[in-house]
């Protein structure tokens, strides 16, 4: 399956499980206009996939400080390689950045299905000598029966903590969690 197939099926039924968005539309708009949704070339922006690691016992997600977007944002999260979904560069990243090996949950088995669809700006980088550009997020949850230890690439990730689901909110995230993850029946 093409990524780009992939992305409209997948937003199709994230669409019609809890209806449309301002990222959803952005998501649409960008997947409509674009080919290639994966190129980090494609500077109008590119699809990328991120982990959300949940501690299922005490009801926590891992949180990083991002070293580069210098922001608190979900597990790890990144480019997807070509041949890759965006599913698995979540799984590959979340190795890369925090060591953990873990499995997405699939909430529709016939399916992977993220937990969250966002669109966001990223910031001009000099140092890549990249423009500001948008990145459309899918977001994986990946649940834990015990925390990991946490191995962290001091190039992505510049601290780390395990917060409450109800402390992830519109206000620090993209979405208020507790309601999301209630939506899937978690």
């Amino acid at each position: 399956m093409s990524v780009k197939s992939y992305l409209q099926e997948t937003l199709a039924a994230y669409i019609a499980l809890f209806g449309i968005s301002d990222s959803t539309e952005a998501f649409r708009l960008f997947i409509e206009a674009h080919d290639n949704v994966i190129a980090r070339k494609n500077l109008a922006g590119h699809v990328t996939g991120s982990a959300l690691v949940w501690h299922k016992a005490s009801h926590t997600v891992l949180r990083v400080f991002h070293a580069k977007q210098k922001r608190w944002v979900f597990s790890a999260g990144g480019h997807i390689d070509e041949g890759e979904l965006p599913w698995q560069a979540a799984t590959r990243e979340l190795h890369e950045e925090t060591g953990i090996i873990a499995t997405p949950v699939f909430f529709d088995l016939q399916k992977p299905m993220p937990l969250i669809m966002d669109a966001h700006p990223i910031r001009l980088s000099v140092k890549k000598n990249e423009p500001p550009h948008w990145h459309y997020d899918m977001v994986y949850l990946f649940a834990v029966d015990q925390k990991p230890h946490i191995e962290a690439d001091p190039s992505e990730i510049a601290e780390y903590k395990w917060v409450d689901v109800g402390d992830v909110t519109v206000e620090n995230s993209p979405v208020d969690l507790r309601t999301q993850m209630l939506r899937y029946g978690l």
